[in-house]
């Protein structure tokens, strides 16, 4: 019979024939694979890398502006890119905009670039601006200004748009507000034309 000490021997040697080579193999392992990981922790401080020009220069990538004007309506504006100037103004890239009035008709703008104003709640576009409302109407113009608390879109430059009821065109901007009653009327600025389509008449069935 073997003793215990012959035992306990045969089993230690025969640990260490596993233990040795599986150590050999993970320090290789780790040898070759050091230089990778490396990398990848590089790699990962560069996502943070304040060098960067959105960290630098305080920018952010898509940003959404969410809030309420004076009567509790949500309104909303979105952009490609946002460069903050202050904690209220915002340097916007290709933004739009929508706003709903009480009595249910949407706004939407978009432009090239625009300033929006968090604390005023005035959004100023320039460069392609697009007004278009769910009624059907299209005007387009280079520069406008959007006051979100009363409603109000208003350009001082060349504007044009057409819509259901006909076609404007005004030299030096235009006004766009809603009155208490929820008529819209659109103010004309210097020489202007007007365009109107005669709406046609449903023909009588009984008329010879």
């Amino acid at each position: 019979m073997k003793s215990s000490f012959s035992t306990g021997y045969s089993r230690y040697v025969s640990l260490m024939k596993v233990i040795l080579p599986t150590g050999i193999l993970l320090s290789v392992g780790f040898a070759i694979g050091w230089p990778y990981l490396l990398s990848v922790g590089k790699e990962a401080l560069s996502l943070i890398d304040s060098s960067l020009p959105e960290i630098r220069e305080n920018r952010m990538i898509r940003p959404h502006y969410l809030s309420t004007d004076e009567k509790g309506q949500v309104f909303h504006v979105d952009a490609d890119w946002a460069k903050q100037q202050t904690n209220n103004l915002a340097n916007l890239t290709s933004p739009i905009g929508s706003m709903t009035t009480i009595e249910g008709q949407t706004f939407n703008l978009k432009a090239k670039e625009g300033v929006y104003d968090s604390q005023t709640k005035i959004l100023n576009l320039e460069g392609d601006v697009i007004l278009t409302s769910t009624d059907g109407y299209l005007v387009q113009t280079e520069k406008a200004r959007v006051t979100f608390d009363n409603k109000i879109i208003e350009g001082d430059h060349y504007v044009e748009g057409k819509g259901p009821s006909g076609e404007i065109m005004a030299q030096d901007g235009f006004r766009v507000e809603n009155q208490p009653e929820g008529k819209k009327v659109i103010t004309l600025k210097g020489p202007s034309k007007v365009v109107i389509h005669q709406l046609k008449k449903p023909k009588d069935p009984n008329a010879p």
